[in-house]
């Protein structure tokens, strides 16, 4: 009888328990516990389509339940339309009060919030909250920034550094928290960035890539965690990036897509909590991405991107049980 080492060169691994997601696409085990052979799939797949295309655009919420709002359509570099996706399509909702571009990520479908930006002209630091039908104005942030990286939820978030403009202050370290009335300054993050990605909660979140001299230059690969208070340097990404999509926890997290000094990027990087490695890559490059900020490292959303696209991916991870055979 033909058997899957002699097929393979490899013995099927006997775990006590299922691998995490980020053991790697393909693998194959037999789970102890419920004695039955699994294979890992990890995979991106297209999604619905925007309504309206769209660059530097804001994302919230979950891969079935997910907000994309403001971003550059086209010649308008200060869109406000605002769309709901729902596991298979967008549909649009009430739009921005103000539109802008580059803007934070933070919350879910019924609960965002967007702070930040640029309107083509000005850089702003008015925020907008979104209770799930319309956006109201709420409290200004203390330093007017944009392409700030950000994490957590509507009502206990964070903003890390940005651009607020050429000479002073210019990139910023500055780090601001919101707790769902008013922003009041932190601990600064320890590197200058701006077109930074950040995920997590208040409490445990991540500040990844970016640059630091301004932006289209010297693109970073660091990371930094921040626990509430303090800020210390986490492990570097394979692949330095900026305006990258991204998801998960402080210990369980994804990056995917973004720009370096080449150009856009399909690349997908997980985190454990201390290193990352690289994953399944998206189905296009893109860059200046929306993504679902409150999705997880095995279910995960890309959507619009440069040049103003209206295309959405998926990602999923699976775990299939399966019967071993010779085919």
């Amino acid at each position: 009888m033909t058997t899957y080492k002699a097929l393979k060169g490899k013995k099927v691994k006997f775990l006590a328990s299922d691998p995490p997601a980020t053991a790697g696409e393909g693998q194959v085990w037999y789970n102890g516990a419920d004695y039955k052979a699994s294979v890992q799939v990890e995979a991106w797949a297209s999604g619905g389509a925007l309504s309206t295309g769209r660059h530097h655009i804001g994302g919230a919420g979950t891969q079935t339940a997910a907000l994309g709002y403001g971003g550059t359509a086209g010649s308008n570099e200060a869109a406000t339309v605002s769309e709901e996706y729902n596991g298979s399509a967008w549909a649009e909702g009430n739009n921005l009060n103000t539109g802008r571009n580059s803007i934070s990520n933070i919350g879910l479908q019924t609960a965002a919030l967007c702070a930040g930006g640029h309107t083509g002209t000005t850089y702003i630091n008015n925020s907008e909250e979104y209770n799930g039908t319309s956006w109201a104005e709420g409290n200004n942030l203390g330093t007017a920034r944009t392409g700030e990286g950000s994490f957590g939820i509507q009502t206990a978030s964070v903003v890390a550094g940005g651009y607020a403009g050429g000479g002073v202050p210019g990139v910023l370290t500055n780090v601001e928290e919101y707790n769902g009335t008013s922003w009041s300054e932190v601990t600064d993050i320890p590197a200058i960035r701006s077109e930074n990605s950040g995920l997590g909660i208040l409490t445990a979140g991540l500040m990844l890539g970016g640059t630091s001299t301004g932006p289209g230059s010297s693109i970073q690969a660091e990371a930094f965690e921040y626990d509430g208070t303090n800020w210390t340097a986490a492990g570097n990404m394979v692949t330095p990036r900026r305006f990258n999509g991204s998801a998960g926890t402080q210990t369980v997290g994804i990056t995917f897509g973004g720009n370096t000094a080449s150009g856009a990027v399909a690349n997908t990087e997980n985190y454990d909590g201390s290193s990352f490695s690289t994953g399944v890559s998206l189905g296009s490059a893109i860059d200046k991405h929306g993504s679902a900020s409150s999705g997880t490292q095995t279910s995960s959303l890309s959507f619009g991107g440069n040049p103003s696209v209206t295309a959405t991916e998926e990602f999923t991870f699976a775990k299939i049980v399966k019967t071993l055979t010779d085919s």
